[in-house]
């Protein structure tokens, strides 16, 4: 079994002049979404072996706040450039090129790539992707290599206001 984590961005700044979209920052609220988050993951008990992210400073800022709430070694996280304004195919690759000893793993990105890819991925369809939500698919399979369209379990939903384990709330926290 294999299961995957993909995470969007947490809210970023917009209203910073001559800054390009792909070096614009967390703001405010976002710093205190990518910490909470963290939190939250830690809480259920998160576990990942591999951290890929999209190499725009909003998702790599928010892959590192919450790999060092849950106990990831920050040094470890991978970025991707063909992350950065991609598509799912460009993703699928990513998905695809994990190491098979590999278990469990998170993307951090950007929508509308993820709320696509999630339902690309899954037979369930969500009708949206929060900023620093997270939403956990399980495969089974044994190699990322065979992840294929709907072939998915969508099995955990967490954002900065609301979460959902297995189709239970849990609440805020």
């Amino acid at each position: 079994m294999k299961r995957l984590y993909l995470i969007r961005h947490a809210k970023s700044s917009k209203d910073i002049p001559g800054i390009k979209d792909k070096d614009r920052p967390l703001d405010k609220r976002g710093k205190r979404e990518a910490g909470h988050m963290g939190r939250r993951l830690r809480k259920c008990g998160i576990v990942v072996q591999a951290i890929y992210s999209s190499p725009a400073k909003r998702a790599l800022d928010t892959a590192i706040a919450i790999a060092k709430r849950i106990g990831y070694p920050c040094e470890r996280i991978k970025t991707v450039n063909s992350m950065y304004k991609s598509d799912i195919p460009m993703l699928m690759k990513v998905v695809r090129s994990i190491d098979d000893q590999v278990e469990s793993s998170v993307i951090f990105g950007h929508n509308p790539e993820f709320f696509s890819l999630v339902n690309y991925l899954t037979p369930r369809i969500i009708r949206r992707f929060s900023t620093c939500g997270v939403f956990g698919i399980d495969f089974t399979i044994d190699s990322w290599k065979k992840v294929a369209r709907k072939k998915g379990k969508l099995i955990f939903y967490q954002s900065p206001s609301e979460g959902y384990f297995n189709n239970h709330k849990l609440g805020k926290s």
